[in-house]
């Protein structure tokens, strides 16, 4: 259960805190590190306050560790007193109204909500405080990836017990490894059309500010002009009232006027919405041509390319370059084992678009078509031109070089004693 993971985590961290905080005042005490009075009396408070926090995290861990079947009912029938009972029966849409915190951490929130046992009952701040560590944690996208995890080794599993002409033995070594390449590609895509969404609501939201904004100010010239109307009216009812006086008041009216058509003629741009097309589909030649000409090689280079420039952050662009690398392994070993690996290689493949919506190219025009592009580009293309990091020594090599010679003269030493 995250809640008491969370509360676990919680635990460990004051009583992490405490040990810190005891061990500063000790060595006060004993003079290897004296503190100044103002830093002894916050040592001691920090521990106070850590001591408190342990002991309250750990009765609400007793709380959900402790009541389970006929004790959940027990505990429902004690019943709260009335305010009580109001105070937790409105708690979610107290929780979701709130200002202060942000939209992740409310849904964590709700989501610890759902899961409590009947009968348990938390403060809002002490579900914050749980849903933050939850959060910190990442508890729900783990057992959620868990989950997806097993469907996709459920569903190979599945597809390889229809596979009979083929002698899987030669393939064990990648059977742990496909379904994790197929969850990568499926957390990868998810991850981007989450930051994709993420980034059409904060535009969205920006737009909506931005017209609260114009329509606050629309208001606020609106009420300074209509003020300045009725003290004209006043001044001009006034037979004491100066001429220049309401000279000033109009000038300051049309100035108002003038200010008020700007502002309503401010364009507010709807934001354009940012949409994730998919993964590009590739062609099952660049992986059997691969190393052995430039355009399969060139073809999986922009491709990857392409893939990346899909990526929101640097995260995921670092996460593609792994996920490539173990595709591209798979995807060879494979396609080199050739008419023995047909089956086992289309279950590969259909996990993929399964899982990650990623298509191989079928129709031959398009493949033809994708051909001729790729050999122009690659026509193109400078191939004497190297990397900005280029380097024949390597990191590597140098460290190679240097363990090989040590080796060498431990084993002079070894002979000569």
């Amino acid at each position: 259960m995250e809640s008491i993971i969370a509360l676990e985590e919680l635990i460990k961290e004051n009583e992490i805190k405490i040990a810190l905080q005891e061990r500063q005042i000790k060595n006060h005490e004993t003079g290897v590190n004296k503190l100044s009075r103002m830093g002894l009396a916050s040592a001691e408070n920090s521990l106070e306050l850590a001591t408190q926090l342990v002991e309250k995290y750990k009765s609400m861990l007793e709380k959900l560790q402790s009541i389970e079947g006929e004790a959940l009912r027990e505990k429902e029938q004690l019943a709260i007193l009335t305010e009580r009972k109001k105070y937790f029966d409105a708690q979610p849409s107290r929780i979701k109204l709130n200002k202060e915190e942000s939209s992740d951490k409310k849904l964590e929130v709700l989501r610890i909500l759902d899961e409590l046992p009947e009968g348990i009952e938390f403060e809002d701040k002490e579900l914050f405080e749980m849903a933050e560590k939850s959060l910190e944690l990442n508890l729900f996208e783990l057992e959620e990836f868990h989950a997806k995890l097993e469907d996709i080794k459920s569903e190979f599993k599945a597809i390889k017990e229809q596979i009979e002409d083929e002698n899987l033995q030669e393939f064990q070594t990648i059977d742990f490894l496909i379904p994790i390449v197929v969850l990568h590609f499926y957390v990868l895509k998810s991850n981007i059309q989450e930051h994709i969404k993420s980034m059409n609501e904060k535009a969205l939201q920006k737009q909506k500010d931005l017209e609260e904004e114009k329509k606050e100010k629309i208001k606020k010239i609106e009420e300074s002009y209509k003020e300045q109307e009725e003290l004209l009216q006043l001044k001009q009812a006034d037979k004491n009232t100066k001429k220049q006086e309401l000279l000033d008041i109009q000038s300051t009216m049309k100035t108002l006027s003038n200010k008020l058509l700007k502002t309503k003629n401010i364009k507010i741009e709807k934001p354009v919405e940012k949409r994730f097309p998919g993964f590009p589909k590739y062609e099952d030649w660049w992986i059997r041509e691969l190393w052995s000409s430039h355009q399969a090689y060139f073809a999986l280079f922009r491709w990857k390319k392409i893939i990346n420039q899909l990526c929101v952050t640097t995260e995921q662009k670092k996460a593609w370059s792994i996920i490539f690398d173990r595709w591209v392994f798979i995807k060879k070993l494979l396609n080199d084992k050739g008419k023995l690996a047909y089956h086992y290689h289309f279950a590969f493949d259909s996990l993929l678009s399964t899982y990650a919506e990623l298509e191989e190219e079928l129709v031959v025009k398009n493949i033809e078509s994708m051909e001729t592009i790729i050999n122009k580009i690659t026509a193109k293309e400078d191939f004497t031109k190297n990397v900005s990091f280029h380097k024949v020594i390597t990191p590597y090599l140098e460290f190679k070089t240097e363990k090989i010679n040590k080796n060498s003269e431990q084993k002079q030493e070894d002979v000569l004693f």
